[in-house]
């Protein structure tokens, strides 16, 4: 097993976006300061060169994987060959790159629970992977993070890398992306409500409401991240998930009531609700994690509303 220490070498890819800027803020509250936060800006990961330099010249110990070109419903939908392309090739990119050039590196890679068939047992275990058709809204996604997967199994099996894979579900937190075509559901809820108790305005919302849905505060999923490339070296993906789940109804109420506002609210039923239910099983996590514990919505979101707005 190669342990994470702290004066280990380690790379984030995706340093700047929602789960890897949380994992360098975890990562540094920990004690750890030998860190490369690594953004498209500085390297492309679509450029198999710029990633074969990097690692040819660095090799660092650990790399957190967690880049990756991503979107809501509606981004999904309008651009799936981009969420396709991109992921697949900047996954594919970073593991023949790390196979060639620096193979003591430990990876941990992000998938998704979009992985997972519409249509499960609920919650989701791990098991599920591969064993039904795909939401269709987000399929272009899916298939690229389930080439990640296929991919660490396989580069693990036939030249001895060190991979882990895990799936979160849908995550919130400090520094995520507000933009309301192309963000995800629970930024999307946040920035719409904010907005209208700025303005006091009607709040149109898609779908029926009824949709069921996770959502992990960023530093919790960051903490398992760090916990599990110190700690486990098993070829089985993990859940990463809270074990609970609510309506998107249920989320509106939530943030009304932190937010002390009460919008009138429309739903745009013209519009896809997604995927019924997809709530994780965390089991195989606890098991090695047993003190995971993550926070509830609302004290992550008063966390979001002071630390974004």
């Amino acid at each position: 097993m190669i342990i994470l220490e702290k004066n280990s070498k380690i790379t984030v890819f995706g340093g700047t976006g929602l789960l890897g800027s949380a994992i360098v803020k975890r990562l540094k509250a920990k004690g750890y300061q030998n860190i490369d936060s690594i953004s498209s800006k500085e390297i492309n990961l679509l450029e198999k060169k710029e990633v074969e330099e990097y690692l040819k010249n660095q090799q660092p110990d650990q790399l957190f994987m967690v880049a990756g070109h991503v979107g809501g419903i509606y981004s999904n939908m309008k651009r799936g060959a981009d969420f396709l392309y991109k992921n697949t090739t900047m996954a594919l990119n970073v593991f023949e790159s790390i196979k060639n050039y620096s193979k003591n590196t430990k990876i941990l890679f992000t998938g998704s629970t979009c992985i997972y068939p519409k249509e499960n047992p609920q919650p989701i275990n791990e098991d599920r992977f591969l064993a039904g058709k795909l939401e269709k809204t987000n399929i272009g996604y899916a298939i690229a993070k389930i080439t990640g997967i296929i991919a660490s199994e396989l580069y693990t099996k036939q030249y001895g890398l060190k991979t882990i894979a895990v799936m979160p579900t849908n995550l919130y937190g400090p520094n995520d992306n507000y933009d309301l075509e192309n963000g995800h559901m629970i930024p999307g809820l946040i920035k719409k409500f904010y907005d209208a108790k700025q303005n006091n305005n009607t709040i149109t919302l898609w779908g029926s409401g009824k949709p069921r849905r996770e959502a992990l505060f960023s530093e919790d999923c960051a903490d398992v991240c760090i916990y599990l490339m110190k700690n486990y070296d098993g070829s089985e993906i993990i859940n990463i998930g809270t074990g609970f789940d609510y309506s998107i109804t249920e989320f509106a109420d939530k943030i009304k009531k932190v937010l002390d506002f009460e919008p009138k609210i429309e739903w745009d039923t013209s519009k896809p609700d997604g995927t019924f239910e997809k709530r994780t099983d965390i089991t195989r996590l606890k098991k090695i994690m047993p003190e995971y514990k993550p926070r509830s919505f609302e004290e992550g979101l008063k966390i979001v509303l002071e630390y974004d707005f």
